[in-house]
């Protein structure tokens, strides 16, 4: 089996899914981040990338540390559609020098090309990426997936078949009233004692701010789906491989309140700035962009705001491979 991946379309399947979803109002846990950062970031991404080929471009711009974590999911993803067991020493190591040496040495090459297909942000514009980034970003990848092969979460995945496995990387949707919440689950599965484990994996070496709010969502989804009787019947485990360190949660009645709450108020918020919520009608004018810089610098829609190079202080932030989501 190899792991290079082949070369990412211009316009993937998974962008093309993000558009489609864009045309009918829907909650996601990246949806609220993105409002939550800056109302103009949001436009662009759920209403702007509708017909602007250009804003569509600028949305799949990927930084350095998204890219990292971006590979990471991949490559675990493609592992597990594909094993049934964990391969020797030997396997994983070649595994995982296939993907830095094969796939990230093919795509940063046709980031360097042009505007076309993969492109990374620090390439978009122009900004200078140190030898220890590249060190960094790589060491990010391998320290990730070393850890994801000695995962005790793996062993007991493929400890109960994949028969018992219930959902993996699927986009899915359901209701909170009447708000439709998409989410993809890195990995659910019912383990060995009948409950319901739910895992996220996080290449960055801090918690985000909206972890606990998207593991929860997840959580929703199981008991709406009727995986369990009880909300007590499911866990959920944030999987920071970089360090490793993994955090379990419990879950209880009141965290599934408080997600479906969370919701209800979150879309209430956005679809208060829509010209027409009904039809899902959005004006840019209605979305103001933040003066914030240190933001701004690290936005993919930068130019779009700041067409004048001299408009915004761009120097880049340090280690900003470091300070990976």
């Amino acid at each position: 089996m190899s792991f290079i991946s082949p070369v990412v379309p211009a316009f993937s399947e998974k962008a093309q899914e993000r558009v489609r979803d864009a045309r009918d109002f829907a909650w996601s846990a990246s949806r609220h981040d993105t409002f939550a950062t800056c109302p103009r970031k949001y436009y662009y991404s759920y209403y702007g990338i509708l017909e602007d080929p250009e804003v569509q471009r600028l949305k799949r711009l990927s930084a350095l540390a998204l890219w990292a974590g971006s590979v990471v999911h991949e490559t675990i993803e493609e592992f597990l559609r594909t094993n049934d067991a964990i391969p020797e020493p030997a396997v994983q190591e070649a595994l995982i020098r296939s993907v830095v040496h094969g796939r990230m040495l093919n795509e940063w090459k046709e980031s360097e090309g042009g505007i076309l297909g993969f492109r990374l942000f620090e390439h978009e514009y122009t900004q200078p990426i140190e030898q220890e980034d590249k060190k960094i970003l790589v060491g990010i990848v391998m320290r990730s997936m070393k850890h994801f092969f000695k995962s005790s979460l793996l062993r007991e995945a493929f400890r109960v078949k994949r028969s018992a496995w219930l959902s993996m990387e699927e986009l899915v949707s359901f209701h909170v009233d009447d708000v439709p919440v998409f989410l993809r689950m890195d990995l659910a599965f019912r383990d060995e004692r009948d409950r319901v484990r739910i895992v996220d994996w996080k290449t960055g070496r801090s918690a985000g701010k909206f972890n606990d709010l998207q593991i929860a969502g997840y959580a929703l989804y199981a008991a709406e789906q009727g995986w369990v009787s009880s909300a007590t019947e499911i866990s959920t485990e944030l999987a920071y491989l970089f360090w490793p360190r993994y955090v379990r949660k419990e879950v209880t009645q009141p965290v599934l309140d408080h997600a479906r709450a969370f919701v209800t108020r979150s879309a209430k918020t956005m679809r208060a700035l829509l010209a027409d919520p009904e039809a899902n009608t959005a004006r840019i004018e209605d979305f103001p962009r933040i003066d914030k810089p240190r933001i701004c610098r690290r936005c993919n829609f930068r130019r779009l705001c700041f067409p004048r190079a001299d408009a915004l202080d761009v120097r880049p932030s340090r280690r900003s491979v470091a300070k990976n989501p």
